[in-house]
């Protein structure tokens, strides 16, 4: 579904015409939402903190703002304008990534140094590097297609530029954001054709990397003993995962009521944040988580249907960038979304990911609008 217009000032629309709306009502419905959950998540904890009520979700709402703004504005520009872009961004990621290390300008929350604070605002380069990743390697396999069955081409030359970055992730240390792309990575050499014996052992060699990775950090195998057992350690490791666990049950089916869930009280740590989805849980019930999962799995149903349109258009011609860029989009939202919601419910090992669109964070929102705004323009190019 498209909105068309031959009007001369349709240019000047806040919403410019050929826009999938049925993905911006999606993206609507989970952001407001997720700001209505941040309200009722963060209220208390943030009069304990602060002595205002309303700091958290008046920095969400803020945010809220320049993310639609941007959305709308990124959606009116060529999806092919951002190839051009895409070795500046890469390299822009990577000095951002190296900065979170420098004094008086990194900083370290909750033991990991993943911010940077410039004039005054505090982002996470982490939420950029995932974006300028996202189309760097869209436009290395559209404009290498022809030569992906060269492993030089198809592997080595596109992870060679990544892998600086991933690194870069992983010292801060950010294990979630890290797997996070190298699935959305593989999946977008999948569907540009790079050849299964490749992808195959590189498979192999990143599931062996990442065990490494995980004995290698006595945190990381903590967390994993917990997601075996959370009993185990009722009171320490493994509070946190039964608390949300808690918050699911006592929700039951219609909830506890919006505002009325006590898991927040304190004893879910930061729960306006990465264990949002277990206030909502509690408060809206088993009706209010399958509601976020049907809007997720709209959202991907939409992103995808975009990013075949964009590759089988007759109109415009095939786009293959628009193709990988916007699956790579969607399959990022997606993935992390089940992550997320697959940690809060004890199904997957801690992982400190924010639920797109909803959790609070601000570099995280912003950027999902940013990417979600790249998307509506490759659907804008096709007729949907």
């Amino acid at each position: 579904m498209a909105i068309t217009s031959k009007s001369s000032s349709s240019s000047y629309r806040l919403i410019p015409s050929g826009v999938d709306l049925p993905l911006l009502f999606t993206v609507a419905a989970l952001s407001v939402l997720g700001l209505i959950m941040v309200y009722s998540a963060s209220y208390i904890y943030s009069i304990e903190r602060t002595g205002d009520g309303w700091v958290f979700v008046r920095k969400q709402a803020f945010v809220f703002t320049l993310g639609w703004l941007a959305l709308l504005g990124v959606a009116r520009f060529r999806p092919n304008l951002w190839q051009h872009w895409s070795l500046f961004l890469l390299a822009l990621s990577a000095v951002l990534l190296l900065m979170v290390w420098m004094p008086g300008v990194g900083m370290r929350v909750g033991g990991a140094q993943r911010w940077i604070r410039l004039g005054g605002f505090a982002f996470q380069p982490a939420e950029f590097a995932k974006f300028s990743i996202l189309i760097f390697a869209a436009r290395h396999l559209s404009q290498n297609h022809e030569r992906l069955k060269d492993f030089k081409v198809g592997v080595l030359h596109l992870w060679g530029a990544l892998l600086p970055l991933l690194v870069l992730l992983m010292a801060q240390p950010d294990f979630g954001n890290s797997v996070v792309m190298t699935v959305s990575i593989f999946l977008m050499m999948f569907l540009a054709g790079v050849p299964l014996r490749f992808l195959g052992g590189m498979v192999g060699l990143a599931g062996a990397a990442g065990v490494g990775l995980v004995l290698a950090a006595p945190y990381r195998m903590a967390r994993m003993a917990t997601f075996m057992d959370p009993w185990k350690d009722a009171q320490g490791s493994g509070f946190q995962v039964i608390q949300s666990l808690l918050s699911f049950y006592e929700g039951k089916a219609w909830g506890v009521g919006l505002g009325h869930g006590r898991e927040k009280l304190f004893y879910l740590p930061e729960a306006h944040n990465d264990f949002l989805f277990s206030v909502l849980g509690e408060e809206l019930g088993f009706i209010g988580v399958v509601g976020v999962v049907s809007l997720f799995v709209f959202l991907l149903f939409r992103g995808l249907k975009i990013s075949w349109l964009s590759y089988s258009s007759k109109r415009n011609g095939s786009d293959l960038f628009g193709f990988l860029l916007a699956s790579g989009i969607t399959m990022t939202l997606a993935f992390q979304g089940f992550v997320n919601m697959s940690v809060v419910m004890g199904l997957m090992p801690t992982k400190g990911l924010p639920l797109p669109l909803l959790s609070y964070g601000g570099t995280s929102l912003f950027m999902n609008f940013l990417a979600i705004g790249v998307l509506v323009s490759v659907g804008r190019t096709t007729r949907t």
